[in-house]
């Protein structure tokens, strides 16, 4: 096992090309790590596997009773993701279950979340697609009546399109414009989402799903389904979105038909502009390299139909 020392050097160096706020969470995190593995008398097993540009500390620990369970550090006060994972453990939806929560209670500024550890592993990119139908319908388990302390997803989302936007301008794309508006339809009933649908938050044992990581956010139920149809494009390419859709809405018939296809396109919005700006990520994961620049151009295409046809 790798000593904590060296683990947490490799991380700070990892973090710093992501920024010094980045940098700062995951310190702080860090330095109170000793703190509540003891405060919460754990025995610490060695360092979980995450996303390598996250600032979070996990950890895989040993509870009292000799169950195995993940210990999650967070560098800043942040409620919304332990809210999210209290219903869902209440209410029996497969996640990471959660044990015990809370913010600030060892260590200033830095929120715990100690978790149930959940068997499996990650969907690589190249297997989402063959399961959306098995996703969509654990998405519809998962929501439920949103509880305080979740974001809007408007406001999750609205620094990410404006810098979308931004960027579409600079590219010369044909910039789509208040597209926020689209998702602020007063009669939309907000469900509690999982928010950052894409394979890795997923962990598949056996033939069974389980969510973990969720974002903390509500909103239309069609947004988690579109997140996950959107991000799918990246390996399958654009001709795939009428069949990932219609598999969507086969999978979840409670779904409405314009707004999943409108969430879609304010999903690809961020895409693209992911695409435009880092090709790298894109075809690292099994973006085909022969297209992806027209593939850019024509998902570009499709996001302007689509808010088109909703305006």
């Amino acid at each position: 096992m790798q000593a904590l020392d060296d683990w947490l050097a490799d991380r700070r160096e990892a973090l710093k090309a992501t920024g010094r706020e980045k940098v700062t969470c995951f310190e702080r995190a860090a330095e109170a790590l000793p703190t509540y593995v003891a405060a919460l008398e754990l025995t610490d097993l060695g360092p979980m596997v995450g996303s390598p540009l996250s600032p979070n500390v996990l950890r895989e620990v040993r509870l009292g009773d000799g169950s195995v369970a993940v210990l999650k550090l967070i560098g800043e006060p942040q409620h919304a993701e332990a809210a999210t994972l209290a219903v869902w453990t209440a209410h029996r939806v497969p996640c990471a279950p959660l044990l015990d929560h809370g913010v600030g209670a060892h260590a200033p500024d830095v929120t715990h979340l100690l978790l149930g550890k959940v068997s499996g592993v990650g969907l690589p990119h190249t297997e989402m697609a063959a399961a959306t139908k098995q996703v969509v319908r654990l998405f519809h388990q998962a929501h439920l009546t949103p509880p305080a302390g979740v974001a809007r997803l408007q406001d999750f989302l609205g620094p990410k399109l404006h810098n979308a936007v931004r960027v579409w301008h600079e590219a010369g794309l044909p910039a789509p414009d208040g597209v926020l508006h689209v998702l602020e339809d007063p009669t939309i009933e907000p469900v509690l989402l999982h928010g950052d649908a894409v394979g890795f938050n997923l962990l598949r044992s056996g033939g069974e799903l389980a969510l973990i990581d969720p974002a903390g956010v509500c909103g239309p139920a069609e947004f988690d389904a579109a997140r996950w149809v959107a991000r799918c494009l990246a390996v399958t390419g654009p001709s795939a979105l009428a069949g990932l859709t219609e598999t969507a809405l086969s999978a979840d018939p409670s779904l409405s038909r314009r707004l999943l296809d409108v969430c879609v396109a304010v999903e690809l919005v961020i895409e693209v502009r992911h695409r435009t700006t880092s090709p790298d990520v894109f075809l690292s994961i099994g973006a085909p390299a022969q297209t992806f620049t027209a593939d850019t151009r024509r998902l570009a295409e499709a996001v302007a139909h689509r808010l088109t046809e909703a305006r």
